[in-house]
């Protein structure tokens, strides 16, 4: 695509738009091509979520693909958030970050093991972590959910984007566009868990609102761009959509804010990640999920026994709509040891 602007000089703007609408349509067509081929191929999602926040950790995470491989990973979340050198908003980007050109290395290499990679931007909350805001609301506080509030991030967990403000979308479905492209995917991971901060009393347009309806209003608005727009798969973290007293989960892994009813007010299509980390005889959010329609990617960290037992619970579900099992890492095991790393090998071993 980069030719184009030449081709625009040469041959004039409607040879170009021929041209970029061809290999638009070439390129959907391919890449939805090649995802049949890679569902056809993998019946069951055996993944694993690595946080890649630099080139560094880019050119390990290519040189260890073929070591996941081997330990039955068949996806890969690539979450790099705004660790991106970004083109479109370059101002959210810095030194080292991973590029553009990375991306297709780790594309290419990943491709001909059977990965799927599925990048990752933590979108509405998480914008912050302990006294550092992350760039975009450092570079656009007027998209800040809590404006002024907070100074060092103190007494909150972490920031959230107001998801009302009508110029915070542009750039982040800027950013969705970017990263798909460079990883060549067909499926984006938004993020969305643990977002405390909605509605906000310090918000003019979200103060007073509904939880749920706003929360919902994010997911559906990243639905339009995603699926509907670009034909692409949409995954979400599900903790937000659980209420805490129902399930009975902690504030972390369901919601004691109001967002829970936002289950019934998003469509089915988006892949839920469920994630839980603690050893239970059951967790019932798993077929809760299941009944209403979604397809289910239950999600572990650590400890052992506790990824080992929802693994197992997960097993035992029989429904069509149940994915396979998503570990996750959470920097507990470097990119270049992940594919030795306990909870990796033992658990997606029970899912080969």
């Amino acid at each position: 695509m980069k030719l184009l602007p030449t081709f625009r000089f040469l041959v004039g703007s409607a040879l170009l738009l021929t041209t970029a609408r061809g290999v638009g349509a070439e390129t959907a067509s391919s890449r939805a091509a090649a995802t049949k081929s890679w569902q056809a191929a993998n019946p069951v999602w055996r993944g694993v979520h690595l946080m890649v926040g630099s080139d560094t950790q880019a050119v390990v995470l290519k040189e260890q693909l073929p070591r996941l491989a081997a330990a039955g990973v068949n996806v890969v979340l690539v979450e790099t958030d705004y660790n991106f050198e970004f083109q479109s908003h370059p101002e959210l980007s810095s030194p080292g970050d991973v590029t553009g050109a990375r991306a297709h290395e780790l594309a290419a290499a990943a491709r001909p093991l059977g990965i799927r990679l599925i990048p990752q931007i933590n979108c509405l909350g998480h914008q912050s972590w302990s006294k550092n805001t992350l760039s975009l609301l450092t570079k656009h506080p007027e998209f800040d959910e809590t404006p002024g509030q907070f100074p060092n991030n103190t007494n909150i967990y972490c920031r959230s984007w107001c998801p009302q403000n009508p110029e915070v979308n542009p750039v982040v479905f800027a950013l969705v566009d970017e990263l798909v492209e460079a990883f060549e995917a067909d499926a984006f991971h938004a993020g969305m868990d643990e977002v405390f901060l909605l509605t906000s009393e310090h918000c003019p347009l979200c103060k007073g609102g509904d939880p749920a309806k706003l929360f919902a209003k994010a997911v559906n608005d990243f639905h339009n761009h995603i699926v509907k727009q670009h034909h692409w798969e949409m995954l979400l973290w599900a903790d937000r959509l659980l209420d805490a007293k129902t399930m009975g989960y902690g504030e972390w892994e369901s919601a004691k804010n109001g967002t829970a009813p936002a289950v019934d007010l998003i469509p089915k299509d988006i892949v839920l990640c469920d994630w839980h980390y603690q050893k239970r005889t059951n967790y019932p959010s798993v077929p809760f999920l299941l009944e209403k329609g979604f397809r289910v990617w239950p999600a572990s960290w650590q400890p052992l026994d506790g990824a080992k037992a929802f693994s197992a619970f997960a097993h035992g579900q029989r429904n069509q709509n149940l994915l396979g099992f998503l570990v996750t890492v959470w920097g507990k095991a470097k990119i270049d040891a992940v594919s030795d790393w306990p909870p990796l090998v033992e658990v997606l071993a029970e899912w080969k």
